[in-house]
């Protein structure tokens, strides 16, 4: 890991998912048009996933990308062109939804990154290569079922 990703991660002193080494977890993502940030918001998120998945879902990350992406591929699973079950959304994360203490939710709109996310990058690559090849390697076998 970057020696200055593990530096950046460092501010979120208050935070325990930021000073541990990066993982792979399985969670929820909140999808939103709007770009949002801050403590208020990231607790209306929570709140909100919690609501909507009869306190099942553990929210893990925002995004705004992949509404419009599974969007687009909904609509083209109603006319046949796409199969809405075979999606894997792999969601790496490079920033935080919160500041670090004593920093304004404005904060992450002027934080300089260090590696400019391209660590989550990386971990996609590193992640998802492995689901491609085994699902393309047993293509016989997940061709008529879908992987689990």
């Amino acid at each position: 890991v970057d020696e200055k990703v593990v530096e950046f991660r460092a501010q979120f002193s208050n935070h325990e998912a930021a000073r541990r080494p990066p993982k792979v977890i399985i969670g929820d993502t909140l999808s939103a048009s709007t770009y949002w940030h801050g403590h208020y918001l990231n607790a209306w998120a929570n709140d909100w996933v919690k609501l909507h998945s009869d306190q099942q879902a553990n929210f893990a990350t925002t995004n705004m990308e992949d509404s419009g992406t599974l969007t687009a591929l909904h609509r083209l699973a109603r006319i046949g062109l796409v199969d809405a079950r075979r999606v894997l959304v792999l969601r790496t994360a490079s920033n935080f939804s919160v500041p670090p203490p004593g920093q304004p939710a404005t904060w992450s709109a002027t934080a300089e990154y260090p590696d400019r996310g391209l660590s989550a990058l990386e971990a996609a690559y590193r992640v998802g290569s492995p689901v491609i090849e085994a699902i393309l390697n047993d293509w016989d076998r997940y061709q008529s079922k879908l992987p689990r």
